[in-house]
């Protein structure tokens, strides 16, 4: 692990950058390397090529395997949930951030991390800001109006995780997407959470942790960069496994509720509901008949979540953020 002479307070605060790498040899070079271009040192970079079929294996050998603080693990295709828990395992760092092969880092996110850390001492989760860009190669006519932006709208420390769901789901500001967060390792080891093998994996990991989370500060700060492929993702048909990966993060999902006060169970149910829709649009959209286990999941689901639904349409707040969602996912739900 690297470490720098201009190191911060705390010199044993370390971090590990997990990085699942998937047939992106057009864009794998840049993403690595504004991840090595971080202003703060005490890091390492856990590269995990999850079976590619291109060649990008080979750039990651050719011009990282030597740096001393960078590991490259080659593994068989197991999808994007099982590398980053290949890449859990091999960690040794303080904390954990995940990054994706195709997308663009800020230099100064791992500093500006330590910096809050020196500020609110030692926090569970680091929650920030990031944004979508389109991806020149592959500029296509059909370029969206607006691309999904993942804004806080607020700088916040929240004494726990339960109440930062609260906080940022009442705002509009949760997003699952792992790569706007950074998470205390021992808060995923001593909890043994781990991404499923499923589509959707953010989507059932991320509540989860929230709920045993300790401390956790949000910024709005934007340190990611999301590249929009849309020649590739805009014709991407959705399938049952996509309806299967919702499934699991309901049932994920519902085991919170208990855990929960009455207002925050009131979000965990709203975003059952949200995943819901989502799977009629898959079918719907897709034309798709479900398998007769995933079809009587689905229905069971729908009936016991019906009447909740209507409640919501009733509430002025909820209606509101609730709707906003269900424009955002249906509006953008190619890209997403």
């Amino acid at each position: 692990m690297r470490v720098g002479k201009d190191m911060n307070k705390k010199t044993d605060r370390t971090i590990s950058v997990i990085i699942p790498v998937y047939n992106v040899s057009q864009y794998v070079l840049q993403a690595v390397n504004s991840v090595l271009e971080q202003t703060f040192q005490a890091f390492e970079v856990i590269i995990v090529n999850d079976g590619s079929t291109d060649n990008s294996g080979e750039l990651l050998e050719q011009h990282y395997s030597k740096i001393s603080n960078v590991t490259i693990i080659h593994t068989e295709n197991q999808g994007l949930g099982e590398a980053r828990n290949v890449g859990t395992r091999a960690a040794t760092g303080d904390y954990i951030y995940y990054f994706d092969s195709d997308d663009v880092l800020e230099r100064n996110l791992l500093e500006d991390f330590n910096t809050s850390l020196d500020k609110y001492g030692d926090v569970d989760i680091f929650a920030f800001s990031a944004e979508s860009f389109v991806d020149d190669i592959n500029v296509s006519d059909s370029k969206p109006k607006k691309l999904p932006q993942y804004w806080r709208n607020e700088n916040v420390l929240y004494p726990n995780g339960i109440s930062a769901y609260t906080g940022l789901s009442k705002n509009g500001a949760f997003f699952p997407n792992a790569w706007i967060y950074i998470y205390k390792r021992e808060l995923q080891v001593s909890n043994q959470l781990y991404f499923k093998p499923i589509i959707h994996e953010d989507e059932e990991f991320t509540p989860r942790l929230f709920f045993v989370a300790g401390k956790t500060v949000v910024t709005d700060r934007v340190y990611f960069r999301r590249r929009m492929r849309l020649g590739s993702i805009m014709h991407t048909k959705r399938t049952e496994k996509n309806a299967i990966g919702y499934l699991e993060s309901i049932h994920a999902l519902e085991s919170l509720v208990g855990k929960a006060d009455g207002v925050a169970s009131n979000y965990l149910r709203a975003r059952i509901v949200s995943h819901l829709i989502s799977i009629q649009m898959i079918k719907m959209n897709n034309s798709l008949v479900f398998s007769q286990s995933v079809e009587a999941e689905f229905e069971r689901l729908y009936q016991t979540y019906y009447n909740f639904f209507l409640m919501l349409a009733k509430k002025n707040l909820f209606a509101y953020k609730i709707c906003r969602y269900f424009v955002r996912r249906l509006g953008y739900k190619a890209l997403l």
